[in-house]
């Protein structure tokens, strides 16, 4: 069954890499998780492009970016991220339609 990241969740990690975001913009790095049976955590109920926010009170006490697809419930369950399709609305279609060539007949 899957689940998804909402708030409050107590999950299981055990990430290969991390999102690390700064002043500069985000970076994806190798995950330094210490070796340990279970590393327990807390969503946040945040996720963004394929993370989710942990709050790795066991770890650090701090909140970390670690993929979605990396995390499982406390019950074993997938988390598996929202997919939200965004439509494009005729409003803002491709201006370059509007900018046909206007041909003047000049005699």
């Amino acid at each position: 069954m899957d689940v998804r990241p909402t708030k409050g969740l107590k999950v299981v990690c055990n990430p290969s890499r991390e999102a690390v975001f700064g002043e500069d913009g985000v970076e994806v790095k190798k995950a330094s998780i210490p070796a340990v049976k279970q590393r327990p955590g807390v969503l946040t109920g945040r996720t963004l492009a394929g993370f989710a926010e942990v709050e790795m009170e066991a770890l650090d006490g701090q909140k970390h970016w670690y993929p979605t697809e990396q995390i499982l419930t406390d019950k074993g369950e997938k988390v598996v991220e929202e997919e939200i399709v965004v439509e494009e609305s005729a409003d803002n279609a491709d201006e370059s339609d509007d900018q046909t060539p206007i041909k003047e007949d000049v005699e």
